[in-house]
């Protein structure tokens, strides 16, 4: 098996890493233009939306975790989409919608992305926007895992003939190294640029997203787009890991499935949890699964989450008996290797720093592969699909479909501090599979003291909360697999390096004065890291 090569870059100005290279490529100039991480943020993720468009765009819905250094203050944007108020409760269907504009939420990316810019940015929405109309009008090329993903999803892209133009050529998916352009997309973002990003709601591009929607049988209307889903800033969830504080994102996102596994492992002695020998694995298999177990089993509101007194997947205590459990597990299974341990203490992401130390981690989709596999008409960008995030069967389940109801994340952007400054920012796409990548990088960071770029490129697997474990088989040993096997996990196979297991866009701050910023880009996507060669 050839080994692939990590992404790696340092910046004594900041640094910027996403999952492409262009959206990198906005973010970098913004730095160099004088803006903030703010600015970056927002000019790559826009651009993502342009080159990365099987993950996220304008017509999806975007996370942020924000960190400003001038005031000390961590806190989560949730930009959370909404369901059109035409859903009909009595009426859900038995299965998820997820195809066509039906499947379709109001988005939320451009409120959420145009009030993050103007609230904390320094630069005009115009100048952030410009690399991603760049992109859309000049193109972009087709790389090996976007031709497979065009591919793969080519029976129901083709049924629309908007994605046929653009991206396809003589009815089949275009090819590695071809170039795809995006010219409605181009126009309809300069048409924010020069109307301001509200257009999107109440303008020109907001009566085309109407009428799209009542030609094809979609349930967004005037009266969903005139409320505009603006963003909610949010308390961030908090815990500590050995010497490490940990910032994660609330509900509706998944961090407290991250502390929850954190917390979990933290009561195992750091020289067991290699989770490329067997009793490592199996105690972090079952950590993710224990974790994912009770998010399924304990939902809760984002508009309500203060309010309760359920905060058991955040203590402690609570996982110390968890540990205790999978002791008594792995002691039963694999009791040739384990003595009991001495207790101790389709999505997309980016990461971007600035100079001063300011922080933002964005994590954004369109839901499923190519959202809603349908193409906003005149406007170039895909529908995303969030209706399949919903509960479609228990009506007092906090998530399920009601009219204006926001759905199920499973984002978890993470910052680290240590010594009351940040460390390492962290960030993943993957639906369920968000907080298992980043436990296991976080792990081996803080008890192995690897590189960050090691500690990303590193073999991943993810335990679900039904026994189903992906892994990224041929890069374990059999010793592992079988341990896996025998505590009872159902493995199930993906490639080396799998685009199924995460993606996770890493910077690491400078300890002192005069270090340089290191961006790490996951090699199971495309991506890329960056930083700043000179500040105007």
């Amino acid at each position: 098996m050839r080994k692939k090569k990590v992404y790696i870059a340092n910046s004594l100005y900041g640094m910027v890493s996403t999952a492409s290279k262009p959206a990198t490529e906005a973010g970098v100039e913004m730095l160099e233009k004088g803006g903030n991480a703010v600015d970056a943020a927002v000019a790559a993720a826009l651009c993502l939306g342009v080159t990365e468009p099987q993950a996220s765009g304008i017509g999806g819905q975007s996370m942020a975790l924000i960190y400003l250094k001038e005031s000390d203050r961590v806190f989560a944007l949730d930009g959370s989409s909404r369901a059109p108020f035409n859903v009909q409760p009595m009426k859900t269907p038995a299965t998820p919608i997820k195809l066509g504009l039906k499947s379709t939420t109001v988005p939320s990316t451009p409120a959420t992305l145009g009030y993050m810019q103007e609230t904390y940015g320094r630069l005009s929405f115009s100048e952030v926007a410009m690399p991603a109309i760049k992109a859309a009008k000049e193109g972009f090329k087709v790389s090996p895992l976007i031709h497979r993903l065009l591919k793969k999803e080519a029976e129901h892209l083709r049924e629309d003939p908007l994605i046929v133009k653009n991206f396809f050529e003589n009815g089949e998916p275009k090819k590695t190294g071809q170039i795809i352009r995006q010219p409605e997309l181009a126009k309809c973002l300069e048409t924010m640029v020069k109307r301001g990003w509200q257009d999107f709601y109440v303008g020109t591009i907001g009566q085309k997203i109407v009428k799209d929607m009542k030609k094809r049988d979609g349930l967004i209307t005037e009266a969903d787009l005139c409320q505009i889903p603006l963003p909610v800033e949010r308390d961030v969830l908090s815990s500590s890991y050995r010497d490490y504080d940990i910032y994660t994102f609330p509900p509706p996102g998944a961090g407290r499935v991250l502390i929850q596994i954190l917390n979990t492992l933290e009561t195992f002695s750091p020289d067991i949890l290699n989770t490329e020998e067997p009793l490592g694995a199996v105690l972090s298999a079952l950590a993710f699964q224990f974790a994912l177990t009770n998010r399924q089993n304990m939902p809760i509101h984002p508009d309500y989450y203060l309010q309760t007194v359920n905060n058991l997947m955040l203590d402690k205590e609570y996982a110390a008996e968890v540990a205790n459990l999978i002791s008594n597990i792995a002691k039963t299974n694999l009791p040739d290797m384990y003595s009991a341990p001495p207790t101790a203490g389709e999505t997309t992401h980016l990461s971007v720093s600035d100079k001063e130390g300011n922080a933002v981690g964005i994590t954004q989709s369109i839901e499923l592969v190519f959202g809603s596999k349908r193409m906003a008409n005149g406007l170039g960008f895909f529908y995303n699909n969030y209706m399949s995030a919903f509960d479609y069967k228990n009506m007092t389940h906090p998530y399920y479909l009601l009219p204006g109801g926001k759905p199920w994340s499973s984002v978890a952007p993470t910052l680290l501090f240590k010594n009351g400054s940040p460390r390492y920012l962290l960030g993943s796409p993957g639906s369920s599979r968000i907080s298992t990548s980043l436990a296991q990088v976080i792990t081996r960071l803080v008890d192995r003291g690897e590189a960050l770029e090691t500690a990303i490129a590193a073999p991943r697997f993810h335990s679900s909360d039904t026994g189903k474990l992906l892994i990224e088989k041929q890069r374990f040993t059999d010793d592992v697999l079988d341990a896996l096997t025998k505590t009872g996990f159902e493995l199930t196979k993906r490639g080396a390096y799998s685009f199924y297991l995460g993606c996770v866009q890493g910077i690491q701050f400078p300890e002192k004065d005069g270090e340089p910023f290191y961006g790490v880009a996951d090699l199971r996507r495309d991506g890329t890291a960056k930083g700043p060669e000179t500040i105007t």
